[in-house]
């Protein structure tokens, strides 16, 4: 919300050098703003700090890959998670391809996990559809204000679900609010990118 905020903002300055000055004032306060509404949000559960937050997804992961989740089904494994924000973020790139594009075909077990790779197969060719185009431009994801949001959720939760659930059934599940999000913003991504040729 505070990304969408900075650039709805932001865009509506007309001055370019006003809003070269102001874009990291702006940035810096809605940043704050989105960490005061998260520390508000999970005041109640210090689990989910954000200085605890990186503890929190090492615990729920190896909880659900080697705890109560164990027998669930089929995992998949990132690399050693060991609590430190800094090894959560070198897995980022693994944890959302992991939530974006598998279960692969080839990891389906079973009819529910072959029906989860072929959505997963879906949002790959749909990705690779609309982002490798030659005429496809991505200043735009990055530049419209509800693309930005779209992006940005989608890939946020994309991380945060991939890296603190190393099982597939989960992951199936908890990934369900970024879908809308992806398909929107790589729709409108590449309808606008059709009209431009028009």
């Amino acid at each position: 919300m505070s990304i969408w905020l900075y650039s709805l903002y932001s865009r509506r300055i007309r001055s370019k050098v006003i809003r070269i000055a102001a874009a990291p004032i702006l940035f810096v306060v809605f940043l704050l703003l989105g960490y005061q509404v998260i520390s508000l949000t999970f005041s109640e559960d210090s689990r989910y700090a954000p200085d605890r937050i990186a503890e929190t997804a090492m615990i729920t992961a190896y909880d659900i890959r080697y705890g109560w989740g164990q027998d669930a089904g089929s995992h998949y494994t990132l690399g050693n998670l060991d609590g430190s924000f800094s090894s959560m973020i070198a897995m980022a790139p693994a944890a959302i391809n992991v939530s974006l594009f598998r279960p692969y075909l080839w990891e389906a077990s079973n009819p529910l996990m072959f029906i989860a790779a072929v959505e997963a197969l879906f949002l790959l060719v749909m990705t690779i559809g609309t982002l490798g185009i030659k005429w496809v431009n991505l200043r735009n994801a990055f530049v419209d204000p509800h693309l930005r949001l779209c992006f940005s959720f989608a890939l946020i939760i994309a991380f945060a679900v991939g890296v603190s659930t190393l099982n597939f059934g989960s992951l199936v599940r908890y990934k369900i609010p970024m879908i809308p999000f992806y398909i929107t913003a790589l729709t409108i991504l590449y309808h606008s990118k059709k009209r431009r040729l028009k």
